[in-house]
């Protein structure tokens, strides 16, 4: 993104901004919602307590962006970026709280988050 954006002005900045804001939030995953995986990924949340920062629906605030129903493909390379530091956040808490996280723990996060309304 740091690219695309070269030489964008503070108000082209704030006009994007504000475009992307008024688009709807995206649409939970319709496939049908595995509860083993989905009871896995909760006691993973709570543990780590992922609804702090991104609110107890998923739907983020401030610098913690939406969860709830994204794409679950985008959410595991999420996950693994962050945790590698190819993606950075804005403060080193998303690569402290995904260093002991596994594969398996993205998947099973990114199965259940996708399918949230």
């Amino acid at each position: 993104m740091t690219s695309m954006m070269q030489g964008w002005s503070d108000d082209d900045l704030r006009r994007a901004a504000t475009t992307l804001a008024k688009l709807p939030a995206p649409g939970a995953n319709p496939t049908r919602l595995d509860s083993v995986r989905a009871d896995k990924a909760r006691a993973l949340i709570q543990q780590h307590r992922c609804d702090f920062c991104h609110k107890q629906d998923f739907s983020g605030e401030e610098n913690a962006p939406r969860l709830a129903g994204q794409r679950e493909d985008y959410l595991v390379k999420a996950l693994r970026d962050y945790k590698n530091n190819r993606r950075r956040a804005y403060d080193t808490s998303m690569a402290d709280v995904l260093h002991p996280l596994t594969e398996a723990d993205f998947k099973d996060l990114a199965h259940y988050l996708s399918r949230l309304k």
